[in-house]
């Protein structure tokens, strides 16, 4: 394989870590007194992820763009792509990688639906874990937001996007535990972070996830 361009950023950090950013470049964020070998050998590691984790970017990038609603683009919906057809039905109605879509319904009415699944998928995601991890909340909102997933009140109310409804359920699951663990814990302290594993192993993953597919706040 061939070496892996990169570009550093010095810091007062105390480890290194990769980023993969939105145009799948990697940037090596390093501790001030890194040395270069040091770095080059832990990219010759990490090889492998770094290879996955661009060509993910790469791909999204190149399949997911602004939706109009029209027969032929690619939808997303639980972290699955469809293809939409505009038909004659009384309502949205998936079959097999296809998505069926009344011919008289807007874009503000998909927007409309995505919201009412949103709703569904959300609140029956947030009582699962609220049980499991004995933690009360006070409601739940969905929001417009475009910059963030997920957030928590001080008197515990669960705010989501309402575009996670097109992520898979193990990223809107990531995002549920997440705020949840804000009840408790009111920033990203070691405990905080803890918590999340002791529910999700792998929340890590998820976090990839979510970051790599960022854009998805974009298309519709």
């Amino acid at each position: 394989m061939d070496k892996i361009p990169y570009k550093i950023l010095y810091s007062d950090r105390k480890s290194t870590a990769l980023v993969i950013d939105s145009t799948a470049n990697l940037i090596i964020r390093a501790p001030k007194n890194a040395k270069d070998s040091d770095i080059a050998h832990f990219v010759e590691q990490k090889k492998r992820w770094i290879i996955n984790k661009q060509h993910q970017v790469s791909v999204f990038g190149e399949k997911h763009s602004p939706v109009l609603i029209k027969t032929g683009e690619s939808f997303i919906y639980m972290g699955n792509n469809y293809t939409i057809f505009r038909e004659t039905v009384p309502a949205v109605q998936f079959s097999s990688t296809n998505i069926l879509i009344p011919n008289e319904f807007t874009k503000a009415d998909i927007v409309a639906w995505m919201k009412v699944e949103a709703n569904l998928i959300l609140s029956e995601r947030v009582a699962k874990y609220a049980s499991l991890m004995g933690t009360d909340y006070s409601g739940i909102k969905l929001s417009d937001a475009k910059a963030r997933w997920g957030s928590c009140s001080t008197k515990g109310s669960l705010n989501f996007a309402w575009r996670l409804v097109m992520c898979p359920i193990s990223a809107i699951d990531y995002v549920v535990v997440h705020e949840l663990s804000h009840i408790v814990y009111k920033n990203h302290s070691p405990g905080f972070w803890a918590r999340i594993k002791t529910v999700l192993p792998n929340y890590k993953e998820q976090q990839d996830w979510l970051k790599i597919n960022r854009s998805l706040m974009e298309i519709i």
